[in-house]
């Protein structure tokens, strides 16, 4: 009782402190009353402390101080071994909308959640609905390199956000090269229709002359035809409407004809090969020779293509 009467006694003069745009007083009192909390095992009090106290400094824009406190919170999380639920994910995304985009501090913190949700969650990249928040959160502040690896590891709903933002990010480059963007997408094979799609739509919907023609396309001898459509001065996105088509059918014959023809746009990106060795080993079990030694992406990619129907 003493105990509380104390933390409330605290708490009071934090909000004084607040009132009176003594920040970092406030700042002090906070950390001061949660390291006691901690230490006498009052773990959730603190959290909600912690959380509290980062979303008054942030939103009276004392972003340092916030940012400290937010990391706080993170390490409250480890040291009480709190899972990924709901509520423990929203405390985080609540805090991020609150951070300034030019914040050193957002970025470290991003990356502790994200570190603390694979310690703590189902997911061994990190917990995928964090990973959307944080994916959306960067492309709309134009970081679309940063989100990428956040959308890749997000969830089913972030393939059609992540092909918008590759179509909006191709827009800055030259026209001939928004093949190659889609292609950072479908390549990796989740989802991939759902990114094609969305990178498309978008994309006509501001160069409504892309779209040339359609043709009948069959994609086993023995199939039934479908519509494909034509992409003007756009030989990837051609490309790789054609091999969405293979992967779901019996097509390895028409898959090596299909590199063969586009291997000098390919060529783009080194990167594209061993991707699309990848998926000629897992859905036309086409054996290739690998080098021993791969990087972490690869092997990240690796896994994505150990589950095909995800």
């Amino acid at each position: 009782m003493a105990s509380t009467k104390g933390t409330d006694k605290v708490l009071e003069k934090i909000q004084e402190s607040l009132d009176n745009k003594n920040y970092y007083e406030a700042h002090q009192m906070y950390r001061t009353v949660c390291r006691r909390l901690i230490k006498q095992k009052q773990h959730s009090k603190a959290i909600d402390i912690l959380y509290s106290g980062a979303r008054s400094l942030l939103e009276h824009k004392q972003s340092g101080s916030g940012t400290d406190l937010s990391l706080y919170l993170i390490d409250a999380y480890l040291t009480e071994e709190l899972s990924v639920n709901d509520e423990s994910r929203d405390r985080i995304i609540n805090l991020l909308e609150l951070f300034p985009h030019d914040e050193p501090g957002r970025k470290r913190f991003i990356d502790a959640a994200i570190n603390w949700s694979i310690k703590f969650g189902d997911s061994p990249a990190g917990d995928p609905a964090l990973h959307h928040y944080v994916a959306e959160l960067l492309w709309k502040d134009k970081m679309y390199q940063e989100a990428e690896s956040h959308f890749l590891a997000g969830t089913s709903a972030s393939s059609r956000s992540y092909g918008k933002m590759l179509a909006e990010w191709s827009s800055q480059d030259d026209p001939s090269k928004r093949g190659a963007y889609l292609a950072r997408a479908v390549l990796h094979i989740r989802d991939a229709k759902i990114a094609f799609d969305s990178f498309v739509a978008e994309l006509a919907s501001k160069n409504q002359d892309i779209i040339t023609d359609t043709a009948s396309y069959r994609p086993t001898p023995n199939g039934d035809s479908v519509e494909i459509i034509i992409y003007a001065n756009a030989p990837l996105i051609n490309f790789l409407q054609l091999l969405i088509l293979m992967v779901q059918r019996d097509a390895a014959d028409l898959f090596v004809v299909l590199r063969n023809k586009y291997k000098n746009d390919l060529a783009i990106e080194p990167s594209f090969e061993d991707l699309l060795n990848r998926i000629g080993e897992v859905f036309f079990n086409i054996k290739v020779q690998r080098p021993q030694q791969l990087s972490f992406l690869q092997d990240l990619m690796s896994s994505f293509f150990s589950q095909p129907g995800s």
